[in-house]
């Protein structure tokens, strides 16, 4: 999985040299197998959901992403994507058949959930969502539903359950990920062969065509597929969120609202969801109502485990983050548990860097609205009503910080990192600072202006 730039994001904004929203490349190809559209995966959404359990949602601003499954034992494949041969983009490639046998080798047997989530709130995110059943079919939850998953590889071992108790106990918002295609079910009747150029089985050998489904294949997936579900909205008690990855209806929005209510809904399953979204870059434009970005973090390109991919540090997430802020939407940083369960160590450092920095400046991320980045700001800004400007400077920002359109002249101005008063002008509507060398960090450095 490729990722955005956010460098290059940020001064492609600034230029005003984007036009339209896109997702990243892989992202967009890999929506199209999932039957996923520009209806259904964009920049705004019309409706908002007006529950009062679910208006957290616009608040907290940071969520983590976690996908786990069998590919961490390989370690250089992506998760259900490597099987998939003569793609477009990076990623190891595997035959079907071999993919599946790696379940009998997978054993997360340092999988904590209670440490993964105390570790996650100290960073500062406010929402995990958490990989129950990927395309690859395999259910992290002993599913009456499923015949490949933790009940038939793990002895029962409930993953969904020992994250979901742990959530609830630190007051985390639950998230559950969730994908109705289920590509082990249909293995037989898919092209393996990404390019289109040939027909491959699960074993990757060519074939002359596809064999029909039988009679009421699909609908007894559909079935299959909305009874998993049911188990998921019904069994882990409150929910707040679900987090659809394609499908097309199996279990109506309407139902998942009499399950779970106040749940707040992506729109990547066929119907109309509570926000818009981008994966794997940022938003190119402002957007309108709720909004999340979903991005590889740990590792950077990719979903699933990866032995040598790079990994974003906690600058890098900050970064991205306050971009988004600026605009009102959430970040959803994902990361790649270890085959053997426990957190990379690169992601443990990251998060480390990330709550430090949530120490002094996480005022300017929490509770807070999007500012007027960049069309009257040149850095991105977030506010707390009509009393509170924060602008946050990027470390390779060195020049004057501007303020366009402000009714009068803040009363202080103060570097939330040190607590110290930073030097401001006030003329013709215009604020403007800038923060002396020797104050400045390698990190986004935020000023907190006050009425």
């Amino acid at each position: 999985m490729k990722r955005g730039i956010c460098s290059l994001c940020l001064c492609l904004i600034c230029a005003g040299t984007l036009q339209s929203q896109t997702n990243d490349p892989v992202a967009a190809a890999q929506h199209t197998i999932l039957g996923q559209n520009s209806a259904q995966v964009g920049v705004s959404v019309p409706v908002q959901n007006t529950h009062p359990a679910a208006q957290w949602f616009p608040e907290v601003g940071f969520g983590l992403f976690i996908h786990f499954g069998i590919s961490s034992v390989h370690g250089g494949i992506d998760l259900s994507w490597a099987m998939y041969a003569n793609k477009s983009w990076e990623d190891g490639e595997i035959s079907p058949t071999e993919y599946w046998k790696l379940a009998d080798r997978w054993n997360p047997e340092r999988f904590d959930a209670e440490d993964i989530v105390k570790k996650a709130k100290e960073a500062g995110f406010k929402y995990i969502v958490f990989t129950t059943k990927h395309h690859d079919g395999y259910t992290m939850w002993p599913s009456k539903y499923s015949d490949f998953g933790v009940e038939q590889k793990l002895g029962g071992r409930d993953l969904v359950r020992e994250f979901t108790d742990a959530c609830h106990r630190h007051g985390i918002k639950v998230g559950l990920y969730y994908s109705p295609p289920d590509w082990r079910f249909d293995a037989p009747y898919i092209n393996w062969d990404y390019s289109g150029k040939q027909i491959l089985d699960v074993n990757h050998h060519p074939i002359a065509q596809l064999p029909e489904k039988p009679a009421g294949h699909d609908q007894t997936r559909r079935e299959r597929v909305a009874n998993q579900m049911r188990e998921l909205l019904t069994q882990y008690g409150r929910v707040d969120l679900f987090w659809f990855d394609g499908g097309s209806g199996e279990i109506s929005n309407a139902e998942v609202r009499e399950l779970q209510p106040g749940i707040v809904i992506n729109r990547r399953n066929g119907e109309p969801g509570d926000y818009g979204d981008t994966e794997g870059a940022l938003p190119s434009r402002r957007f309108t109502g709720w909004f999340e970005t979903n991005d590889p973090c740990w590792p950077s390109r990719w979903w699933s485990y990866s032995t040598s991919d790079r990994m974003d540090s906690g600058a890098d997430v900050i970064e991205k983050l306050v971009i988004l802020r600026a605009w009102g939407g959430n970040f959803l940083a994902n990361m790649g548990p270890c085959p053997d369960g426990s957190i990379p160590p690169e992601a443990l450092q990251a998060w480390k860097e990330i709550g430090e920095w949530m120490k002094h400046s996480g005022e300017s991320v929490y509770g807070t609205t999007g500012g007027a980045f960049p069309e009257k700001h040149n850095q991105p800004t977030t506010c707390k009503g009509d009393t509170v400007i924060y602008a946050h400077v990027f470390p390779n920002f060195h020049k004057r910080v501007e303020l366009q359109e402000i009714k009068s002249a803040p009363k202080q101005a103060i570097l939330l990192r040190t607590g110290e008063p930073i030097a401001f002008e006030y003329a013709d509507g215009c604020v403007s600072f800038q923060i002396p060398p020797e104050k400045r960090s390698r990190k986004v450095d935020t000023v907190k202006l006050s009425w």
